[in-house]
């Protein structure tokens, strides 16, 4: 499933395509789409939003497309003078005088008032967002380590949308790694110098992923495994999917358990 930064940066993408341009057509064949097909062909699209791993496609007061790609949906962007091609099923068609963006295989679809995002099952349990701007390392420390958090083990806690939105497995791994913290740690044991070190590992991160397209490594290891001709691939994560191999700082074998049903990655030596 996508996570927070792969989220936003395709709806950074769909954005540049849709918004504010006339639609040629608009194909909603879902069938919670296609009562509002009609009636939504007629306006622009004014944004294009995310919200935790969740799309909000707005046509101003007239309504807002609600997508979450669950596990199997996809978004694919061509020319208008691209034949598409997949054997996926088409859930809905945006098309421009110079763009078509196609939606396959997302089956969690709903046309939403603005009444109706507030008070929609998933967006109105959201924590904040992972690129909330208003969001600062204090805050986040407090929410980490107070009552209604704090008793949970961090590498649960971390995959609950309602602690904060966007954040997945890949994720939490890496903000875990970078702020020293081990994955069965309990918000409230930490220290504020742990909290505020956890907090920024958060917002660094995720703001790290979205810019460098799924990277969570920093530019000092990507130095190295340029210098010593290493692929891109293999200094990818610190730990994720590392099972096995050194920890880049301390050489130790990273682990992995499977905690809460998800895989988790982490460095026993570095994280404790």
């Amino acid at each position: 499933m996508p996570e927070g930064p792969e989220v936003r940066r395709m709806a950074h993408r769909l954005a540049r395509v849709l918004v504010d341009q006339r639609l040629g057509e608009l194909d909603l064949p879902h069938p919670a789409l296609r009562p509002h097909e009609h009636r939504l062909s007629r306006h622009r699209i004014t944004a294009v939003e995310t919200r935790g791993k969740a799309f909000l496609i707005r046509f101003g007061k007239k309504g807002t497309i609600y997508v979450h790609l669950q596990l199997y949906g996809r978004w694919k962007i061509h020319r208008v003078s691209t034949e598409p091609r997949s054997n996926r099923t088409l859930r809905a068609a945006f098309v421009t005088e110079t763009h078509q963006a196609l939606l396959y295989s997302a089956t969690d679809l709903e046309v939403l008032s603005d009444a109706g995002i507030e008070n929609h099952r998933f967006l109105s349990r959201l924590g904040p967002d992972l690129f909330d701007p208003n969001l600062t390392d204090e805050s986040l420390a407090e929410r980490l380590t107070g009552p209604t958090f704090g008793r949970r083990q961090l590498a649960g806690l971390l995959l609950d949308q309602g602690f904060m939105g966007g954040i997945g497995n890949y994720l939490r791994a890496e903000m875990l790694y970078v702020a020293g913290v081990a994955p069965h740690r309990k918000g409230s044991s930490l220290h504020i110098d742990e909290a505020l070190a956890l907090a920024n590992a958060i917002r660094t991160i995720g703001q790290r992923a979205y810019d460098q397209k799924g990277y969570t490594t920093d530019d000092e290891l990507l130095a190295v495994a340029k210098r010593r001709q290493w692929s891109k691939r293999r200094v990818r994560h610190y730990v994720f999917e590392r099972e096995g191999q050194a920890c880049f700082a301390c050489g130790t074998g990273i682990q992995r358990a499977d905690i809460g049903g998800r895989r988790m990655f982490w460095c026993a030596s570095c994280q404790t």
